[in-house]
């Protein structure tokens, strides 16, 4: 016999055997008018016989995504859907009876609901989920409610390590106004569900977890809590690196001579930019006791750039001093250093420059030029070219040049290591 006829034999003595129901429109209104009708289901009563049981609520958050932190309102805003789960004794029914009906689905505004609420919301206190939204109730009287929003929390704002900062926000959920030996509210098993988060470009996500409590003054209470790493990227391109910028272009105004009538304007302008970029990441961040890394690098580099204005007005102070005032012995002393460091450097291009001339001379002798190689004195005979250093010939633009190579080398140096030092050490703590 062919196996396909065997095969379609077998299907029909299945179908004779165990035949397939389903249950019609009219099986679902003998259901729910024997709910709402015979029983006369009344929603405003607590779904017991017995009163003086409780009833246990157990809950489960599916988080969707972060929208947004806001630093300054220190507020948290997350799209998500909560799952929560009751058993109502008043909406059982033996399924036999109903053709197999085992599920009904209805409007939220029409069974008892706990009174449930988002404690800590950073808005007006609402109901949750809509009137429209419905519930799946099981014909073992258990009901599932999947109300969704987008949450408004308050969050407290740690900024000491803003830009490399982490935030813990919590999520708060709790009965309202039942007490706690009516309803309960309990910890679902799954916590917070992260199957369809989608992630944010300015946060990364790293722990989630959840906790119930009970409070005999606050009622039953669950808390999510979702703890995030900003990613410091747009902050370093667009914030952090243009002020490492200005620090470095602060220094070189102790490269532009005095004579040329610029350094005051040049360095006040860039001091006014470092109060600009302070002023901006102040309106950033909320009014708090703590200071933040970024403000205390801005703080420093604002110090640095004080300290640049009052040399450089001091420069131009000293430089057009005449004779009559005498120059003060620290201030000859760094002149003469300054000269000793910058002689060796001449002297060593100048040896240099003697050797060369003394190679071109040995040539011209050996290819029967006028002048001999006796005539000719050897490198070593010459004397090194240095420039003299006179005690006693010192001036006032003396001295100014002599403070602008030793503040060029100072500033510069501070300023690396306030970079290095700031950004590192708060990056290294903001990982622990």
């Amino acid at each position: 016999m062919d196996v396909r006829v065997l095969l379609s034999f077998g299907l029909v003595i299945a179908a004779a055997v165990c035949p397939v129901t389903s249950y019609t429109h009219d099986n679902v209104k003998a259901v729910l008018t024997n709910i709402f009708t015979t029983n006369s289901y009344n929603k405003v009563v607590r779904p017991y016989a017995d009163q003086s049981y409780i009833t246990i609520m157990y809950i489960n958050m599916f988080l969707i995504g972060i929208t947004d932190i806001d630093e300054v309102q220190e507020k948290m805003t997350t799209t998500a859907s909560l799952e929560l789960f009751w058993v109502d004794h008043y909406m059982v029914w033996d399924p036999a009876d109903y053709n197999g009906t085992d599920i009904l689905y209805i409007p939220q505004k029409n069974i008892w609901k706990p009174d449930i609420a988002l404690d800590n919301g950073f808005t007006k206190l609402k109901e949750l989920g809509d009137d429209s939204l419905l519930t799946r109730v099981y014909y073992d009287g258990t009901v599932e409610w999947r109300p969704y929003d987008v949450f408004e929390t308050k969050c407290s704002i740690d900024i000491t390590y803003f830009p490399f900062d982490k935030q813990t926000c919590n999520i708060i959920f709790g009965v309202w106004m039942s007490p706690l030996s009516d309803v309960d509210v309990e910890l679902g098993s799954k916590g917070i569900l992260l199957d369809n988060y989608q992630s944010n470009g300015e946060w990364d996500l790293l722990t989630t977890s959840a906790v119930a409590s009970e409070s005999q003054q606050f009622g039953a209470i669950v808390t999510f809590s979702v703890t995030v790493k900003r990613r410091p990227q747009y902050i370093l391109y667009n914030v952090v690196f243009p002020i490492i910028m200005l620090s470095l272009l602060s220094v070189f105004v102790f490269a532009l001579p005095v004579d040329c009538g610029e350094k005051m304007g040049y360095i006040m302008t860039l001091y006014l930019a470092f109060a600009v970029f302070l002023t901006i990441v102040s309106a950033s961040l909320p009014v708090s006791a703590s200071m933040s890394l970024l403000s205390l690098y801005l703080i420093l580099l604002l110090i640095t750039g004080t300290a640049t204005v009052m040399i450089t007005t001091l420069e131009l102070r000293i430089h057009y001093l005449d004779d009559s005032y005498e120059i003060p012995k620290l201030a000859k002393w760094l002149v003469r250093v300054r000269k000793r460091m910058r002689c060796r450097r001449i002297s060593k291009k100048i040896h240099d420059a003697n050797e060369v001339e003394a190679s071109r001379t040995n040539l011209k002798g050996a290819t029967g030029d006028s002048l001999s190689l006796d005539n000719v004195k050897k490198p070593m005979d010459r004397k090194p070219i240095t420039p003299e250093v006179h005690k006693e010939d010192l001036v006032w633009p003396d001295v100014t040049a002599a403070i602008d190579f030793f503040c060029f080398w100072f500033f510069l140096l501070a300023n690396i290591l306030i970079t290095v030092i700031v950004f590192a050490d708060g990056y290294i703590k903001s990982q622990k």
